[in-house]
């Protein structure tokens, strides 16, 4: 009896600390890359079509108000917008000179692509998808990220900041 109440226990545990550990992160998909040794995530990113996709085809974007020494969709932006997390490898299309990282305000590590934090839209819902195309928020107009890899110069924002967007 007393065997049966340890496995029990032991299962209880598990299934508690699983639990506690999973969503609410804020963090992008895990499909967007692996765990590299170190735990830090390795990032795949490709061109297709003319644009910048993670390893799971997700279109990947880039805000013009956004540099590596002044990050502006933060907080409640990266919701909408969530930053793609770790440091990126080339993939099909990408020269490895156009790609890194740097450090957020919050501390996670943020993929570029020539030097322009990336993100994901969650309005997108399958691989292709650009509904993020054009969006002005957070202080910036988005575009897709890709060949061309410049986003516009940065536009006054019509935004409040509180999830309110302009589309063209």
């Amino acid at each position: 009896m007393i065997g049966r109440i340890a496995v029990t226990m032991t299962a209880v545990i598990a299934l508690t600390a699983a639990c506690s550990s999973s969503g609410g992160s804020g963090n992008p998909p895990a499909s967007l890359g692996s765990t590299a040794a170190g735990g830090a995530s390795a990032i795949t990113l490709s061109l297709h079509n003319g644009k910048l996709v993670g390893a799971d085809g997700r279109t990947l974007y880039v805000n013009s108000a956004d540099t590596t020494t002044h990050v502006i969709c933060t907080g409640s932006c990266t919701s909408q917008w969530p930053p793609v997390d770790g440091k990126p490898k080339a993939g099909a299309g990408v020269s490895a000179s156009k790609i890194s990282s740097f450090t957020r305000p919050d501390g996670t590590v943020q993929a570029t692509y020539a030097g322009h934090p990336l993100y994901e839209f969650q309005g997108d819902s399958a691989p292709g998808d650009t509904n993020g195309k054009g969006i002005t928020d957070a202080g910036g107009t988005w575009t897709v990220a890709g060949a061309a890899a410049a986003p516009p110069a940065s536009a006054p924002s019509t935004s409040t900041g509180g999830g309110g967007y302009t589309y063209p």
